[in-house]
């Protein structure tokens, strides 16, 4: 080989190289981006399948990752873990529910006093798990959210809940979440009825792998061509006439009329756009940020983040981009109406309906 060979040689591979590493460093900020606004880690889904093969055969994720589309969807884990206290991860007020649950009952013969069930609740918050309770009211003959303010129980449920974002309950939350249970009955002189845990962890472990197929967030980059930034005073005009809220940690959100959170704003860069800065900041692009799972009527909001992001592209001469900055073309769009699709047909065929009860406390 001859030098003028191996030096093509060498520049080829620091070529390849560059574009890689590139990528790599586009990938992060999407996941980083990603991570702020949904307080969760984001694992692409939607990478091309070449390198490291495909789904497996036949699988449901198979059908919503066999080709690269951008904008970037991307998973979502993690939120607080074993050591979580009752601020992290407070205990709900919903009734538990036999599809996301697994649920003891206490049965005592006299009403359960309200410190009684205020130390179980204490104990229970310790898991880092969401916990939720019940209790029977005998007026009306029905189970109830459980409220210690003058209510009172003979009758009480406490679930916990099956899977989170940060993954499924183990065989230790479990035991731990029997003992608290078993204790609070010896303490009470009550009946529990505590079903088996086997069962329990198999449904868990299913569920997991069901929200981590649908679990997903759509981002819509608007970028500054080369060699411009944009200006935070003219990002927060286009905001605040959109209609977005700027959050304390310095995120825009699109909500709905009851205040649900439809889609987000962010800056591309790490800071965040806080009133007192935002006038002295200059960044080369914004995302938008679709909680697919969180959102009902998805293909609808998308289309309008869709709408907002080219209205916001045109007010400030950028484009709509995707992580590598190359430019979205509507076919590519369409390939995420269709993956939406399909998402939101799974999480309806399972029975749980995107931004309904049962999918803002799984993706929570």
């Amino acid at each position: 080989m001859s030098d003028l060979q191996f030096g093509l040689l060498m520049l080829g591979v620091l070529v390849v190289g560059g574009v890689l590493a590139f990528n790599w460093y586009q990938e992060r900020q999407f996941r980083r981006r990603a991570e702020q606004t949904f307080g969760g880690k984001h694992e692409d889904i939607l990478l091309d399948r070449q390198a490291t093969g495909s789904a497996a055969e036949g699988s449901p994720r198979e059908s919503f990752e066999d080709v690269r589309i951008e904008p970037r969807i991307s998973t979502q884990v993690e939120t607080p873990g074993e050591n979580g206290s009752a601020e992290e991860l407070p205990l709900q007020t919903s009734l538990p529910q036999t599809e996301i649950d697994y649920i003891a009952e206490l049965r005592a013969g006299e009403v359960i006093p309200a410190e009684k069930l205020a130390k179980l609740r204490r104990t229970l918050a310790t898991l880092g798990r969401i916990i939720n309770f019940s209790g029977f009211d005998f007026r009306s003959q029905s189970w109830q959210p459980l409220s210690l303010d003058g209510a009172r129980y003979t009758s009480v449920r406490t679930a916990l809940q099956l899977v989170d974002r940060s993954g499924p309950v183990t065989g230790e939350h479990m035991r731990r979440f029997g003992d608290a249970v078993r204790s609070a009955a010896h303490e009470l002189a009550a009946v529990t009825e505590l079903p088996e845990f086997p069962p329990a962890l198999e449904r868990a472990a299913d569920l997991d792998r069901f929200c981590a197929e649908v679990d997903v967030v759509v981002g819509i980059n608007v970028v500054a061509r080369t060699g411009q930034v944009f200006h935070g005073t003219k990002i927060r005009a286009l905001a605040e006439a959109a209609g977005l809220n700027l959050q304390p940690r310095g995120v825009y959100h699109c909500v709905d009329n009851q205040g649900g959170v439809l889609f987000s704003l962010e800056n591309q860069e790490s800071e965040p756009f806080l009133a007192d800065k935002i006038r002295s900041l200059t960044t080369p692009g914004v995302t938008f940020l679709l909680d697919v799972p969180r959102v009902s009527d998805g293909l609808r909001v998308f289309d309008r983040m869709l709408s907002m992001s080219r209205s916001f592209a045109e007010s400030v001469d950028g484009m709509l981009a995707d992580d590598n900055r190359v430019p979205l073309d509507d076919a590519g769009l369409d390939k995420i109406r269709a993956q939406l699709r399909a998402i939101y047909g799974a999480m309806e065929q399972r029975g749980i309906h995107a931004g309904g009860p049962l999918a803002l406390r799984l993706f929570s």
